[in-house]
């Protein structure tokens, strides 16, 4: 692959960049488009920006892709910034399935001062000044949910802080959005709710001279051998001060009373451990001595995640803080760390290769036969049975949304094709509360265990894995279970969430878009689970992509890190 920055222009007053990129490979290369990054190297990190190049034209022997990329060099680093007078080189990388990352070499160098932001604050007069309009706007709110009723009839764009809404929430965030925009005020629930919770976080700062000890924070449900689990159980077992605040509900549903709980523990701890996405927390200015640990829930990197969504995503914008508060982040091999530092907005040097805590018990044998034996007396239906456990992920835009449309899966199809000898398993994603309905023939042979099992311990007697984007297949993979990838709404998916590879040229198995087809391939893989399903990459490719810091020892990696954060600034 030959990569080169054709066209450059700086816009030094808005300090904004503009870049063309041209890349060639040869013919055979037939993916519709490829996917790298903007590299930015100065004295304060290394930051990765998304760039896709699409476009695609056959020249000769030659097919060439072309990307335009507009950055806000404002942005590029966050809160650590280069010297006004060094310069800040800028490069391109590329990283395909086969092979490792490839850097072509530094194409042109900027000065360091066009990085550094502007801290903008309203005086008095305007913040008073804002307020007034607010409330003129707020007697106009007629006028704005009219406007939003014609947007949402496609008579004129709709606002983008309503992207991904349909109906009364459409027309309501709308008139939110225009509202906001000409106020710095707005109607949303979250907005207000996470200004509280900073307000209240501030206060918390003023009285709490000094931070201590470790807060677990997350807004997913705390799995059983989960990232945060073990880690959790080490601390206890350490005998270091922690506490905790898990909830299932977001912060726009808390109480005022859980928002004030919650922003005290965090001002008074030194270590933050997550797990998950935890929007409220970046709308804050964190005390500097304060560390944030994220412990991603997934291994490798598979769907867009965080930043790595720019210009995928409607409403976000290159100003966003999401993930850009966290001090160190785990990844799961040395080849994903460029995807983390590009989708948290962090420096490469914060994302630690040190593995994922809770896939140790994917190489402790004594274990997984315990687990095994426990899953066999809970449900002993599964016992000397073919298992297919069927684990796809959301469709939606988050928490909030998040939907599967059983419509396109049926249980009782699959069950009168498969032999009497096999058991199915349905594990929703945690964020989709719709459960399947069990055709009342097959309730003996199907089971749904999405709000009662852990997933790593449902693999452990999984014959056939049935999934779609889901990253899951890290784990089977290491587990080598054969997979089906039943995607029926691939290229609508990648239009909404998109994937760091080409799907095709990823999938470590079969990829199926019609049930008739799944049914045929599932019953085949039950026969002979070594039959060809003819991935483009090999297991082992993929593990060294993905999956090379995976050995048995995260869990103490990441303990270790852990210490080495709490000690920071002593």
């Amino acid at each position: 692959m030959n990569v080169q920055i054709t066209k450059h222009h700086v816009d030094k007053e808005n300090k904004i960049l503009e870049i063309e990129i041209e890349c060639r490979t040869s013919r055979s290369h037939t993916e519709p488009k490829l996917r790298g990054s903007l590299v930015f190297d100065a004295g304060c990190g290394r930051r990765y920006f998304p760039v896709v190049a699409g476009n695609q034209q056959e020249n000769g022997q030659e097919r060439q892709y072309l990307s335009k990329v507009s950055v806000d060099l404002s942005y590029v680093f966050f809160e650590k910034f280069p010297e006004p007078s060094e310069r800040v080189k800028l490069s391109l990388a590329f990283c395909e399935p086969e092979s490792l990352w490839s850097y072509e070499p530094a194409s042109f160098d900027l000065p360091g001062e066009l990085f550094i932001r502007q801290q903008h604050s309203k005086n008095i007069l305007q913040k008073a000044g804002s307020v007034v309009l607010y409330g003129i706007c707020t007697l106009l709110l007629p006028v704005w949910l009219l406007d939003g009723v014609l947007a949402v009839k496609g008579l004129h764009p709709l606002h983008e802080a309503a992207a991904g809404r349909h109906g009364k929430s459409a027309v309501i965030y709308h008139a939110h959005g225009l509202v906001h925009d000409l106020t710095g005020y707005g109607y949303s629930v979250r907005e207000y709710k996470t200004g509280y919770f900073k307000k209240c976080y501030e206060h918390a700062c003023r009285k709490v001279p000094q931070t201590k000890g470790i807060l677990f924070l997350s807004e997913r449900r705390v799995e059983n051998g989960g990232n945060l689990d073990r880690i959790r159980a080490c601390v206890q077992e350490k005998g270091l001060s922690y506490r905790e605040f898990l909830t299932e509900t977001p912060v726009h549903k808390l109480s005022r009373k859980q928002i004030r709980e919650c922003a005290e523990m965090v001002a008074e701890a030194k270590l933050i451990i997550l797990e998950d996405f935890v929007p409220q927390l970046h709308a804050l200015t964190m005390r500097p001595e304060t560390q944030i640990l994220q412990m991603w829930h997934a291994c490798g990197a598979f769907k867009l995640f965080g930043l790595s969504e720019l210009g995928v995503v409607d409403h976000l914008t290159q100003s966003s803080r999401n993930h850009r508060s966290y001090t160190a982040a785990l990844a799961s091999s040395r080849g994903v760390v460029p995807f983390y530092s590009e989708a948290f907005g962090i420096d490469e040097r914060c994302v630690r290769p040190v593995g994922v805590p809770r896939t140790d018990v994917f190489f402790d044998t004594a274990y997984r036969e315990q687990i095994r034996e426990a899953l066999y007396t809970r449900y002993p239906v599964c016992r000397d049975k073919k298992v297919i456990l069927f684990a796809p992920t959301f469709r939606g835009s988050g928490n909030k949304t998040a939907y599967y449309p059983w419509e396109k899966f049926s249980v009782e199809k699959l069950m009168r094709e498969l032999p009497q000898e096999s058991v199915l398993i349905l594990k929703n994603h945690p964020f989709v509360r719709d459960c399947c309905e069990i055709p009342e023939e097959y309730q003996d042979r199907v089971l749904d265990l999405s709000r009662e099992e852990n997933i790593n311990d449902l693999l452990f007697i999984t014959s056939v894995l049935i999934t779609d984007y889901s990253s899951v297949i890290f784990e089977a993979v290491l587990l080598n279970i054969p997979i089906l990838f039943y995607t029926f709404d691939l290229q609508e998916y990648l239009e909404k969430r998109d994937l760091y590879f080409e799907f095709a040229a990823f999938a470590p198995g079969k990829i199926i878009s019609d049930m008739e087809a799944l049914i045929k391939a599932a019953a085949g893989l039950l026969d002979d689970p070594t039959e060809e399903t003819s991935p483009a990459m090999t297991k082992t490719q993929f593990q060294r992509l993905f999956l090379d810091a995976l050995d048995g020892h995260s869990t103490q990696r990441t303990m270790q890190l852990v210490e080495e954060l709490l000690a920071t600034g002593d």
